[in-house]
């Protein structure tokens, strides 16, 4: 085996996976409106060893995706209808950060979706981002991330832009 990795599993779990044996990465729930997983997982927090890479998965939930559902009823069967991202106050605030990054992302020449990705990848311990995209197009709106380097002053505006709108939870800022 070459290495061990595990996907969305709470520090209760990680602990105990890491009684059987080393866990080389841990694939968590991260973004701007996600940001938990910072509070308590990356290196130098008290769970995760030195060294220990994360690769977040789902960043976002996408914001085209939001945007798209404003408006729209969920069906019963839609796990987005149970989700508070993509219902009620919860889906208002995360369009508000949407329309919030759009002057970042207008200063670097990009979609808001590149800056969602690229101020998740600005954090330490931060290897790679798992995004999803059901066509080209999504693909179209935030591959340009990989070569976008947000500078402090961006960092500080996603970070003031979050406590704006009062999307998500969890620390600001790398």
């Amino acid at each position: 085996m070459r290495a061990v990795g595990l996907s969305n599993h709470d520090v209760r779990q990680l602990d105990a996976a890491r009684r059987l044996g080393h866990v080389d990465t841990l694939q968590p729930p991260f973004s701007a409106i996600r940001r938990e997983v910072a509070a308590r997982s990356f290196p130098g927090a008290p769970h995760i060893t030195p060294g220990h890479r994360l690769q977040p998965d789902a960043v976002g939930p996408p914001y085209g995706r939001l945007q798209r559902r404003a408006g729209r009823p969920l069906g019963a069967g839609d796990w987005r209808s149970r989700s508070p991202d993509f219902t009620g106050l919860g889906l208002r605030r995360n369009l508000g950060l949407a329309d919030a990054l759009r002057p970042i992302a207008e200063r670097h020449r990009t979609t808001v979706a590149a800056v969602a990705v690229a101020w998740t990848l600005a954090w330490p311990g931060v290897t790679g981002a798992i995004v999803g995209a059901r066509s080209p197009a999504q693909v179209d709106g935030w591959i340009a991330a990989a070569s976008l380097k947000l500078a402090p002053a961006d960092l500080d505006d996603v970070a003031a832009a979050i406590l704006r709108t009062g999307a998500g939870t969890g620390p600001l800022r790398p």
